[in-house]
C-alpha cells in the first residue's frame, strides 16, 4: 500500500468506529452496515487512487426509472461528483467514485468519502421507493 492509503484507512477506522480496518491481499476493503449498505473499496496504486463503489438498488423495467437515474448522472445532477451505473450482465446499480488519496489531504479524502456515503444512503431510499430522488443544490 502507500502512506496516504494507510493514512485514510487509520483515519476512517477512528471516524466510523471499526478498529483494524485494512486492504486485503487485493487491495480491497469493504465495509457495511446489514440492511442498509456495502461499501467496497479498492486502491490502485498506479492511479494513487482509492476506487469506490456501493450496490444501491436494482433497474427493473421501469424506462423512468432509467431516465431518472441518466438525468442524476448529467453533470452530477443528482450525484454530487459520483456516476451511477449499472453492473454489467445484471440490473443491480452502483454509485462509483475515484477519491486521488495521493492528490489530497486525509481529511478532505475522508470527507469526499463520508459524502458518498451520504449519497449512496439517498440513492438507496430513492430506489427502494421510500424517498425522492437526490438532487444537487
Amino acid at each position: 500500500m502507500s502512506k496516504a492509503s494507510d493514512d485514510f484507512l487509520k483515519s476512517l477506522s477512528i471516524v466510523m468506529s471499526l478498529p483494524g480496518l485494512s486492504f486485503n491481499e487485493d487491495r480491497v476493503c469493504c465495509v457495511s452496515s446489514p440492511g442498509e449498505l456495502n461499501i467496497q473499496m479498492e486502491w490502485v496504486p498506479q492511479m494513487g487512487r482509492l476506487m469506490v463503489l456501493a450496490p444501491v438498488g436494482m433497474l427493473g423495467a421501469d424506462p423512468e426509472l432509467a431516465r431518472t437515474l441518466l438525468k442524476a448522472n448529467f453533470l452530477f445532477a443528482g450525484t454530487r461528483g459520483e456516476t451511477l451505473s449499472l453492473e454489467d450482465g445484471t440490473d443491480r446499480v452502483f454509485l462509483c467514485t475515484g477519491i486521488d488519496l495521493d492528490e489530497l489531504p486525509t481529511g478532505h479524502a475522508i470527507e469526499l468519502f463520508t459524502r458518498f456515503v451520504d449519497t449512496a444512503r439517498q440513492w438507496v431510499g430513492y430506489l427502494a421507493g421510500n424517498t425522492a430522488a437526490p438532487v444537487q443544490h
